[in-house]
């Protein structure tokens, strides 16, 4: 007996108000239950914060739902601070304040003790598919500071070009100034040259230095942070000594007190030493020596001759020596003069009788040759 196949009759679905709402979903595209979080646009702005000081940063996020926030420190890879309620890397430096503000939607990361190494992007992640992330810059300021590196003190032979360094950091970025601190017009070449009492910039370049440029020199940073700080450059320039007596001759009067006295320019500060007819003069009975510093390279030394008799009289010499060379001046001591002439007769009020000496050299008696030589 052959079985014939039947076909079923085919299924009708009836139309159903249940199904109506699927179909708008398709249509419309509005299946989902809960709207998809998001991270405010208010949110992760730029924190600035000076140094050691805390920063903050704000994240807040609708619509959370069953998600979770984390934030990160930018990095390779980056790192994790925290997840959800709880901070996963040093304690100590973040703090977090999850669900805050009036509606449980804000999430604040601290940044305790603001440091150089804390600096960079921080990201505010949502942990959906894909990530939802906002990512905000920490800025630290930074006052002004010198580096220690910076040499305290330069040495530079006469005639020679120089260039002293300020070498400043900060954050914003310092400008750097000179200046002398005796106020003085810094030289840019040469002695006699073009100059200004402040320059701009962390190198100062001297061309053609000479004794008068030897002087401190003050850098100071600053980038609108207090405090400015400065730094301190001490200028030496070295010469050999330039030996000039004060007076070519001086006149005194057997048993009275005379003064012989030169000046002398060196650096460094020379030995300086006196010789009457070639023999060396030593303080005594009879001789006494001093100096007066005016300047860092510049000295006053006197010779003081007591009781004067005849065998004092004769030429002396004023000798200068440094390491870079020698050089004299010479005084002639001759007898004559009174006990009141303070022109010839060099008392305790020495330097203020100077100018009328100076005047004096404009008639002075005949004197024997008188020279000033040196080595270089």
């Amino acid at each position: 007996m052959e079985l014939l196949a039947t076909p079923l009759p085919p299924i009708r679905y009836e139309p159903s108000l249940l199904m109506f709402p699927t179909l708008l979903c398709q249509i419309f595209s509005v299946c989902t239950r809960h709207p998809p979080p998001v991270i405010e646009p208010m949110s992760m702005q730029t924190a600035t914060a000076l140094l050691g000081q805390d920063a903050e940063f704000l994240c807040k996020v609708g619509d959370l739902g069953r998600h979770k926030v984390a934030f990160l420190k930018a990095g390779t890879p980056p790192r994790l601070i925290s997840f959800d309620e709880k901070i996963f890397r040093n304690v100590q430096k973040y703090e977090l304040r999850p669900r805050g503000g009036p509606q449980g939607d804000e999430w604040r990361l601290i940044v305790r003790n603001s440091k150089p190494e804390d600096r960079g992007n921080y990201t505010c992640q949502i942990n959906t598919d894909p990530v939802i992330a906002k990512i905000g810059e920490l800025q630290l300021k930074v006052p002004p500071s010198v580096s220690r590196n910076t040499p305290s003190a330069v040495e530079v032979r006469e005639g020679h070009n120089v260039t002293l360094h300020c070498k400043a950091e900060g954050t914003p970025e310092p400008s750097v100034i000179w200046r002398r601190a005796d106020r003085q017009i810094i030289r840019f070449n040469g002695a006699t040259g073009y100059g200004a009492t402040i320059h701009k910039g962390a190198q100062l370049h001297l061309v053609r230095v000479s004794r008068k440029h030897m002087a401190e020199y003050v850098c100071v940073a600053s980038n609108g942070l207090p405090p400015d700080e400065s730094w301190t450059v001490r200028l030496m320039v070295t010469f050999p000594p330039l030996v000039l007596a004060k007076q070519s001759m001086v006149s005194a009067k057997r048993g009275a007190v005379a003064r012989l006295a030169c000046d002398v320019e060196s650096w460094p500060r020379p030995e300086v030493t006196w010789e009457k007819e070639g023999v060396p003069v030593f303080d005594s009975d009879h001789y006494a020596t001093s100096q007066i510093v005016s300047q860092p390279y510049h000295t006053s030394h006197i010779l003081e001759i007591r009781k004067v008799t005849v065998d004092h009289f004769g030429n002396y010499r004023c000798i200068a020596r440094n390491e870079n060379g020698q050089h004299h001046g010479e005084v002639y001591l001759q007898g004559g003069g009174g006990a009141d002439d303070e022109d010839t007769v060099a008392g305790p009020d020495f330097e203020r009788n100077t100018v009328r000496r100076e005047n004096e050299q404009l008639h002075p008696p005949a004197p024997p040759p008188v020279s000033a030589t040196g080595t270089f």
